[in-house]
């Protein structure tokens, strides 16, 4: 046992860290804005407009945010996947975590070169803790022992 024990679930397998859960609702965030423009009962294109100015750049950052969806999917139903024998699934997530970053940080080269290169506030803070992340992703030994556990286990 190379972690602590509270970092393993029942069956032995490894659960996976908080941080690596908080790392992909961030990168699923026009995900949460179009759910809370959603439920904004005046006028929820008025909240998209905040974040997004261009709907071009909403409608990327959403089709980026849902392979991200679908990666936090994955990791929540893995006890089922288990048991239904397709563990093979768990083999592409390192490559499915480097394309959510991959995209990410180019997505927001993007809008920052349509942007003219200008600086702005939150555009810094959403570079920075991408790069955090990533650096995150790269260095976690909890990461890579799931990785290794996971795809041992098919």
């Amino acid at each position: 046992m190379s972690l602590p024990l509270h970092c393993y679930d029942d069956n032995g397998r490894i659960k996976p860290p908080l941080l690596l859960m908080f790392a992909l609702i961030f990168f699923a965030r026009s995900v949460v804005v179009f759910i809370a423009s959603l439920s904004f009962r005046q006028d929820g294109s008025l909240l998209l407009s905040i974040f997004y100015p261009d709907k071009y750049q909403f409608y990327l950052t959403l089709l980026g945010s849902l392979l991200s969806v679908s990666v936090l999917f994955l990791i929540g139903f893995r006890e089922k996947i288990w048991k239904t024998g397709r563990a093979r699934v768990f083999v592409a997530l390192p490559v499915l975590l480097a394309i959510i970053c991959a995209f990410d940080l180019g997505l927001q080269l993007y809008i920052i070169a349509q942007q003219g290169y200008l600086f702005s506030w939150p555009m810094a803070t959403i570079f920075l803790i991408t790069l955090l992340i990533i650096w995150y992703l790269l260095l976690s030994k909890h990461l890579r022992e799931i990785l290794r556990d996971w795809q041992a286990s098919v």
